[in-house]
């Protein structure tokens, strides 16, 4: 049987590096990641490494999946190589390798954002993605500003960047909202399950609003603890979205945990804007969604009693709008990229509203 590649020369894939390519650690100066918590010895981690004993298995392993991480950087350049050893296979079958386990570069300016490629990942046949991976990137040259996403629902153990010998490599561009939006949720706040990186609503988000971001979603983990409460609290940010009602094993739970969760931060930061977000796929199950409405709505009510004016409220049943809802997910849950665009919609206003922007 032959390969689509070779019937099809649209699908190969660009991984040869050219000769005499200078390769660095995007952890050293001149390149900045943005995302991840700056842990002594350099690891790709979303959180503090003394927080995790405290945190549930799923949250201790996720934490290592980079949701929203990226790196900054300039070059003239006009090319670059990727080379990543990935943490694990990345082998869901509703969810694309690109996404999942895969890269994404952006070009930056003042204007906006370019997409230049989607990192793809390389299969091992029939058991996800090979662990080791190489990619090159053709660029146009002169210097930009780039952003290069990481990898959704995997982590990397081995990462470095290659560029010619000759090339200019420079700090990169710092985003106008440098403080986070700081988003805190489920397997839908991750990004399951977009097609590649950059189309998950918190980065859609923060290219469009020019703002660093870092993406606390853990897949069927994200339930409200008062550590996670306390950590996010701490964290210098523009605005704080709060997203995790999916995870919340009960509506008795959610109700136990989401006042307080809301409280905790609101003490740290009085003048902080929080966005309470309900889940997007509400037609599943409109009778438990609705009761896990009622519950966020009620904080959001209670904190409106209490003089909150910088407090805000969407309605997930809104999020993947009133037309083709069942076009907005891969399998009645977790939102493709339209329904991911279409969340970002709807909640992008909302943030404008509270950041003045």
């Amino acid at each position: 049987m032959k390969r689509i590649e070779d019937i099809d020369p649209n699908f190969r894939l660009a991984d040869t590096t050219p000769e005499g390519y200078v390769f660095y650690d995007p952890r050293e100066a001149p390149f900045s990641i943005w995302g991840l918590c700056p842990n002594g010895e350099g690891s790709y981690c979303r959180l503090p490494l003394e927080l995790l004993p405290q945190c549930n298995e799923g949250v201790q392993e996720l934490a290592w999946h980079l949701a929203g991480a990226c790196v900054r950087f300039s070059t003239d350049a006009e090319g670059l190589s990727v080379l990543w050893e990935l943490r694990g296979r990345g082998n869901m079958p509703h969810f694309a390798a690109t996404g999942q386990s895969g890269m994404e570069l952006f070009e930056e300016t003042d204007s906006g954002t370019r997409q230049v490629k989607t990192v793809i990942p390389q299969m091992q046949d029939g058991c996800g993605c090979r662990t080791t991976q190489s990619c090159f990137v053709p660029l146009r040259g002169g210097m930009r500003h780039y952003a290069l996403y990481l990898p959704l629902y995997n982590g990397l153990n081995q990462f470095m960047l290659g560029f010619p010998p000759e090339a200019r490599v420079e700090p990169g561009r710092t985003p106008r909202l440098e403080k986070p939006l700081v988003f805190y949720g489920s397997s839908i706040t991750q990004g399951g399950c977009a097609s590649k990186v950059g189309s998950c609503y918190s980065t859609v988000l923060a290219r469009r609003l020019d703002a660093a971001q870092i993406n606390l979603g853990f897949s069927g983990s994200g339930r409200g603890e008062e550590h996670m409460a306390r950590y996010i609290a701490s964290i210098p940010m523009s605005a704080f979205i709060l997203d995790y009602d999916h995870n919340a094993p009960s509506v008795e739970h959610l109700l136990a945990t989401h006042e307080r969760f809301y409280e905790i931060v609101r003490k740290a930061q009085p003048d902080l804007p929080i966005v309470m977000v309900s889940m997007p796929d509400y037609d599943r199950d409109p009778q438990s969604a609705g009761q896990r409405r009622s519950v966020i709505v009620r904080t959001y009510a209670r904190a409106l009693e209490k003089g909150d004016r910088n407090v805000y409220y969407v309605d997930g049943q809104s999020l993947f709008g009133d037309t083709d809802r069942d076009m907005c997910t891969v399998d009645g849950c977790h939102p493709n990229d339209l329904g991911f665009l279409r969340m970002a919609d709807r909640i992008e206003p909302v943030l404008r509203s509270a950041l003045k922007i």
